[in-house]
């Protein structure tokens, strides 16, 4: 036993404290920083739509936690028990979440695993690399086809509503689709939930205007998330 701890403290003095202490302190600046570049890339790619900051602080902490684990421990076997657990954290986001938020979970992980290593040049490459590809994407994309939008519109229980909003969507729409049909407020009002995608943003107010006019002044309501209907 005393052999056993004397070896052990053999091995401690022969460790360069200092040394240690750079490189943990190193990895810990320098994944935070990449972990705040990318939560940088995931704000902008959702300025318009929104984000929470608990999930901005779980990407920073994503990627440093990670990187300190393999900087300090160094092992295959530290890599593999980091991937199970991120792999964990992914399963519980990914309920309900969109898929971008999970595809920048990755992101971290990988950035968090090319800084333990201590490839802190191909890690800030690959997070600007990455975080301006998405970016790019999700701007040509919106270029070229507009965001689909979720209009629930509420009318009277008595009311026709087959047909009776489809010249204003022809006027404002390029595209739009019954989603469905539901009984609220004791069964005396009608909600219509439609999909549909506006040729002209500008010209919301003027949609939701008309609309009101047609549905007796009920209410009408736009969402953001075309998959918001329940």
């Amino acid at each position: 036993m005393n052999d056993i701890f004397g070896g052990v403290l053999q091995s401690l003095k022969q460790i360069n404290t200092g040394a240690v202490l750079f490189d943990i302190v190193l990895t810990s600046v320098v994944s935070i920083a990449l972990g705040l570049l990318i939560t940088l890339f995931y704000a902008y790619m959702n300025r318009k739509k929104g984000f929470t900051i608990e999930f901005a602080v779980t990407l920073i902490s994503i990627c440093s936690v990670i990187a300190l684990i393999i900087a300090v421990i160094g092992t295959n076997i530290a890599s593999a028990f980091s991937l199970a657990g991120i792999m964990s954290v992914v399963r519980f986001r990914s309920m309900g979440q969109k898929t971008s938020d999970i595809a920048f979970i990755f992101i971290s992980m990988a950035t968090g695993l090319t800084v333990g290593l201590g490839l802190i040049v191909p890690a800030l490459a690959f997070v600007v690399v990455v975080g301006v590809l998405l970016n790019l994407i999700v701007y040509l994309a919106a270029r070229v086809r507009p965001e689909t939008r979720l209009l629930k519109i509420c009318v009277p229980e008595s009311m026709s509503f087959a047909g009776q909003f489809d010249d204003i969507f022809k006027k404002y729409a390029l595209t739009y689709d019954l989603k469905r049909v539901r009984l609220i407020s004791s069964g005396t009002i009608m909600e219509l939930a439609y999909t549909v995608t506006l040729s002209d943003l500008a010209k919301v107010e003027a949609l939701m205007g008309e609309v009101r006019e047609r549905n007796r002044n009920f209410n009408v309501t736009l969402m953001y998330e075309a998959d918001e209907v329940e």
